[in-house]
């Protein structure tokens, strides 16, 4: 389903923090000389620059991506999909039946397509652009967010995996992305044992440069399973190990680039890390000390350590008393951030390459690109003798008008809105070499087949639509199972099952989708189209966004009138968002909802200044990734120490709400006992005890956690805030209460801000932290927590490594397996009550594993400056913001 794309915006993965420059959308006049405003401004969050419709991860970069595109479907205010003409979809006309097919039910979704579409170049969009980007979210190598795949559409299996399906399990399908998941894995470990063999010194440490490690892959005999991670069994016929060594090398030097971006994160993430307003850092935050950036980078990295005074009469630290720092003297060789990264680079490629790969986000980036090609080589495996494909294309997936012969087709509206009764539309058959169609009085039409019933698929088929020209570098691709299994370049041809591509191409996904140009500009027939400062046609992405501004102008080919000439989002920290929208700096802000803030506002109404506000479709939550506290009582014991009922203090009275579910409660899943929101979930270590005395209160949560954890937890443990402020979150004195609880116990916690946590959660990087989810509409868990996910949310509870390690992990591996087949069974019903009962086990399997701990629900405030725009939706709700029909928004005067 195609979000709202400020709903995107501001339900973020994470609750974030940041700081923006300011801008100046005006102009002066030449008649009056007065300064006037030529473009509309509207607030973002960071952003990652990640700006591609099928790998953008953050919901501040979809939102970049959002303006420019249009989906096949939308929501109304209740979250219910549409499409028509008064709506900005590719779909006309749209539903659904339910038939049986040889005592099989199944399915059936049709769609007709609109007319006339244009991309914002001017390109047509057509059912050629509609099938492109459904097999490339259904492409074995696709990773990005979608789950799509998820939908038991007709053939799908049978395409992904070019193997059989005999359906009613995922048992076949878990074993594909095994075998996938364990090639990729043997081909990060060919580096890192390498290393460890070569570089191993007498001292049990381990030490070799750029040039030796580069030199022992040119004299390494490469094994067997990187052989079988790299290239097909044909493939390996032509191979030489010199051409093996030749991708080991690269592997390397990609792993080091890989590397040194993550570090330049760490650079940026430490610049507000630590709380200076407290100790033990408010003593030290001298010019000196934390008021450098260089000091807080090499103390970020561990480089610089603190000294800490001791407690009265006990040998243990006083971690709120900092005595002096180890390390200091660093600062006086590296002055600059070049060197200071360079140096930490260097230092960890010689000495701590395995650690780098096994341990550091680099290491999650890595297996994420080795599993695509893996897939790749899983397929090459499977093809025919002469390289063709056994099944070609997805069955239930069919234009009619190329591949059928139906010359009508009747939509019913039965599962959309049964007022509008029958309508028939006359199905394409001709089409001109653009791909539109002929006749002006019939339609392309899609139809989708799934097997049985599933709730989520009509959201799943939603999605955006970008254009094929653009993406797949002008309709044209490499096609890996033609004759002789030799690589061809041809055009889309549906009739012939060429839909733009390359199936299971891991080169197509990073070289051709994933492209610079494809990640920086985003293309598409949304409201807007990417420009520069200047107003210029086909920017390039440095100025597409620059110096935290993105630019962009009205879409002369949009399917309405555009009232806004000129648009720019600019990234504004939520902290200063009223000032910046005061002094004329923005028009558009989503401020948090603090009590000082709404009284702000209220205060603002005579001045032209108007708020809105809903309840958010999300909830806020505190994770504890498995694969970095394998130990579930450890994890448990972590969320003992946890007081969530602090969040609330941060937010104005009567707009938030602790929550015991991990569940938005604005779903109509989330758990109710007599109708009343349920309060408690079962687990007794998420249960702060109910006493009014604190102190009586720690004593309990003491107990609780030496009853999890009877002696300290040796490992130093380390709690992100996910955001560029850390007193700027509704968590930090969750935290900071924790902390200071299991430091008095023994355990060693450090508190800290990282701006670049949304990054690292995706690679599975945090131990603990707290971020808050944006929910979809229906409350399908599959793409945060099935096993055979493979959205990256699911390396932050540490999946990737119960699957490395399943003996090790027993537990979890059990657990998910059973929560797994429940989500499963939520896919397989229309039923409400079901579903809800469903969930619920699901729900308390997730609180089981100790992975996530629910914290809050709470209210979105927007404000805007009435002054200066009109045509905002005033009407908002969970599934509906202000700028909900964003090309009605315009200037006045």
């Amino acid at each position: 389903m195609k979000r709202k794309w400020l709903t995107q915006l501001v339900s973020l993965m994470l609750t974030v923090v940041f700081f923006g420059a300011a801008l100046s959308a005006c102009t002066e006049d030449p008649q009056d000389n007065q300064t006037k405003k030529d473009a509309i401004v509207i607030m973002t969050e960071d952003l990652s620059g990640l700006f591609n419709p099928y790998y953008a991860t953050s919901g501040a970069d979809q939102g970049v991506v959002g303006l420019t595109q249009i989906g096949m479907l939308t929501t109304d205010s209740e979250g219910q999909p549409q499409a028509g003409d008064n709506y900005d979809t590719v779909v006309k006309d749209f539903d659904f039946e339910t038939v049986t097919v040889k005592g099989q039910e199944q399915t059936v979704y049709t769609f007709v397509l609109k007319n006339g579409l244009k991309f914002s170049d001017g390109v047509p969009l057509t059912m050629n652009d509609v099938l492109f980007n459904i097999y490339e979210y259904l492409d074995p190598s696709y990773t990005g967010s979608s789950t799509m795949y998820s939908t038991k559409i007709l053939g799908l299996f049978e395409y992904r995996f070019q193997a059989s399906y005999s359906g009613g399990n995922q048992e076949a399908e878990s074993a594909a992305i095994e075998e996938t998941n364990n090639l990729a894995r043997t081909r990060l470990y060919e580096l890192r044992n390498l290393f460890e063999t070569e570089g191993y010194q007498s001292d049990n440490s381990y030490s070799l440069s750029v040039e030796d490690m580069k030199k022992a892959i040119n004299e390494h005999e490469v094994t067997g399973g990187y052989r079988d991670a790299v290239a097909s069994v044909e493939e390996q016929k032509n191979l030489t190990n010199a051409q093996y060594q030749a991708m080991l090398l690269a592997d390397y030097e990609n792993a080091m680039d890989v590397f040194k971006k993550e570090l330049e994160s760490d650079f940026k993430a430490a610049k507000e890390a630590y709380d200076l307003t407290a100790e033990p850092y408010k003593s030290w935050a001298d010019a000196a000390h934390f008021g450098n950036d260089l000091f807080k980078f090499f103390y970020f990295e561990g480089y610089i350590t603190p000294v800490y005074n001791k407690l009265p009469g006990t040998s243990r630290d006083d971690k709120t008393s900092i005595n002096k720092f180890s390390g200091a003297e660093i600062l006086n060789t590296y002055k600059t951030e070049e060197a200071a990264i360079n140096r930490v680079f260097n230092d960890l490629i010689t000495t701590n390459l395995n650690e780098v790969l096994t341990y550091w986000g680099t290491a999650t980036t890595l297996n994420t690109q080795y599993v695509s090609k893996a897939m790749e080589v899983y397929l090459l495996n499977r093809a025919k003798p002469d390289g063709s494909m056994e099944y070609p294309n997805i069955s239930g997936v069919v234009s009619l008008g190329h591949t059928s012969n139906e010359t009508s087709v009747t939509i019913k509206h039965q599962n959309v809105n049964k007022t509008l009764g029958a309508k028939n539309y006359k199905v394409a058959r001709e089409y001109n070499a653009d791909g539109t169609v002929k006749n002006s009085d019939e339609y392309a039409v899609l139809q989708i087949t799934v097997e049985g019933t599933d709730p989520k698929a009509i959201y799943n088929f939603g999605f955006t639509v970008a254009p094929a020209h653009y993406y797949a570098e002008g309709g044209t691709y490499e096609q890996y199972y033609g004759a002789n299994n030799g690589k061809s370049t041809t055009t889309i041809d549906i009739k012939n099952n060429l839909f733009g591509v390359s199936r299971g191409s891991d080169d197509f996904q990073s070289k051709v989708i994933q492209s610079r140009k494809h990640v920086e500009v985003p293309v598409g027939a949304g409201a807007f189209v990417a420009t520069d400062k200047n107003n210029n046609d086909n920017p390039d992405g440095a100025n597409f966004f620059n110096s935290n501004v993105v630019y962009y102008k009205a879409n002369p080919n949009f399917m309405f009138e555009v009232k806004a000439p000129k648009l720019r989002m600019q990234v504004v920290g939520s902290s200063n968002a009223i000032d910046q929208l005061v002094n004329g700096e923005v028009d558009y802000v989503t401020p948090q909802f603090t009590k000082a803030n709404f009284e702000r506002l209220n205060s603002l109404e005579k001045d032209g200044y108007v708020n809105l506000s809903s309840w958010q479709l999300g909830y806020g939550y505190i994770g504890v990734n498995a694969g970095k506290v394998p130990d579930v009582n450890v994890r448990r014991a972590i969320m003992s120490a946890m007081q969530t009922s602090l969040a609330l203090e941060f937010y104005a009275s009567g707009t938030v709400k602790n929550i015991a579910w991990p569940m938005s409660t604005v779903s109509w899943a989330y758990p109710k006992v007599n109708g009343e929101e349920s309060k408690d979930n079962g687990h007794n270590y998420m249960k702060w005890p109910q006493v009014n005395n604190p102190e009586q209160a720690k004593r309990q949560v003491e107990s609780k956690i030496q009853t999890y954890c009877p002696t300290a937890y040796s490992e130093k443990l380390t709690f992100t805030i996910a955001g560029a402020s850390i007193t700027e979150h509704p968590t930090y004195p969750v935290f900071k209460q924790a902390a200071e609880i299991l430091n008095g116990l023994g355990w060693n916690v450090e508190v800290k801000a990282d701006s670049q946590a949304l990054t690292k959660l995706s690679t599975g990087s945090l131990q603990v932290w707290a971020a808050a989810w944006g929910s979809t509409i229906d409350p399908d868990m599959y793409q945060v927590y099935h096993k055979n996910s493979t959205a990256t949310s699911v390396y932050s509870w540490g999946y990737r490594e119960i699957r490395n390690e399943p003996e090790k992990y027993e537990y979890e591996t059990g657990v998910i397996n059973e929560l797994s087949d429940l989500i499963d069974d939520g896919r397989e019903t229309m039923d409400q009550n079901r579903r809800i009962n469903i969930y619920k086990d699901a729900m308390s399997l997730v609180l089981d594993l100790a992975v996530e701990l629910p914290v809050y629900q709470r209210k979105t405030l927007y404000a805007y400056n009435a002054n200066n725009i009109e045509g905002l939706n005033s009407n908002v709700n969970p599934y509906s913001s202000p700028l909900e029909r964003i090309w009605e928004v315009k200037l006045k005067g």
